[in-house]
């Protein structure tokens, strides 16, 4: 016997994904309350946000507006070139999904001959729809997978820089600050990522079943070019994002020896975060 029947499967997994991205929308909303501007982090406790010291003194003689105001600089500095990264790369992407979609649709159609006439179902008596709407569908999911896929990096890219400066700010007051605004970012992204894909497979599942009725047969192998393009878009951002970060460490890492004379891996040098 099934611990949760039907009805209560259909309501239970639209809540829990809603329920998630509620959370996600919170914990990012707690983390804008760390403001990256001059004026909100000097009005409060003497220039020191509410702190009477630091847990790194401060060097060159930085005061806590010039701190802010650098630590806004390079967030929109990465957050620019980290955009441009992306929009770039999803240029060649979108080729790869056209002519990908075109491959799937080609080969899941001919297995009939391109036929519209339904077949034999192969786990179960009765007549499966035709291998032609199981191609097209099957190429429709591919790419609604693949465009859920390059927007949860996109939305991922952006909190992941949007949480960089306001982290650094809040470890000014100790190592608990940062680790909270750090895992709070990372909740965001975590749950609104994950919320977003369930719930646009559980509208997926629900559009495609208004076709095949019961052929579950023909439905789940149309929707596993969801996670096929999902993962095919991951494959490229987890590459390239790859190649491009490494890329951007050593050429800064080299920029601090020769023009400022800062060793490798140094905490003075901002590519040894990376």
């Amino acid at each position: 016997m099934a611990i949760l029947g039907e009805l209560g499967t259909e309501i239970l997994i639209p809540v829990c994904g809603v329920v998630g991205i509620v959370f996600a929308v919170a914990q990012w909303f707690i983390v804008s309350k760390v403001k990256v501007t001059p004026g909100a982090a000097s009005a409060a406790g003497g220039g020191k946000n509410g702190y009477g010291d630091y847990l790194i003194e401060e060097e060159e003689g930085l005061n806590d507006h010039n701190v802010v105001v650098k630590c806004a600089e390079i967030q929109t500095a990465i957050s620019e070139g980290a955009t441009s990264f992306l929009f770039t790369m999803y240029q060649y992407v979108g080729m790869f999904m056209v002519v990908f979609a075109a491959v799937i649709f080609v080969f899941l159609g001919s297995i009939e001959g391109f036929s519209t006439k339904g077949q034999p179902c192969t786990y179960s008596t009765g007549t499966c729809k035709p291998a032609l709407y199981t191609a097209l569908f099957s190429t429709a999911s591919f790419l609604l997978g693949a465009i859920t896929s390059l927007v949860s990096g996109f939305l991922g890219m952006k909190i992941a820089t949007y949480a960089n400066a306001r982290t650094t700010l809040e470890a000014r007051k100790g190592v608990g600050k940062a680790f909270i605004t750090a895992f709070r970012s990372g909740a965001v992204m975590g749950f609104l990522l994950s919320s977003s894909g369930l719930v646009v497979l559980y509208i997926t599942i629900n559009v495609f079943k208004m076709y095949y009725g019961d052929d579950w047969e023909g439905l789940f192998e149309s929707i596993t070019g969801y996670g096929l393009g999902g993962s095919s878009m991951a494959l490229f951002g987890r590459v390239g994002g790859g190649i491009y970060t490494k890329a951007a460490d050593v050429g800064a890492d080299l920029v601090g020896k020769v023009e400022r004379n800062i060793p490798e891996d140094d905490p003075r040098n901002p590519a040894g975060d990376c």
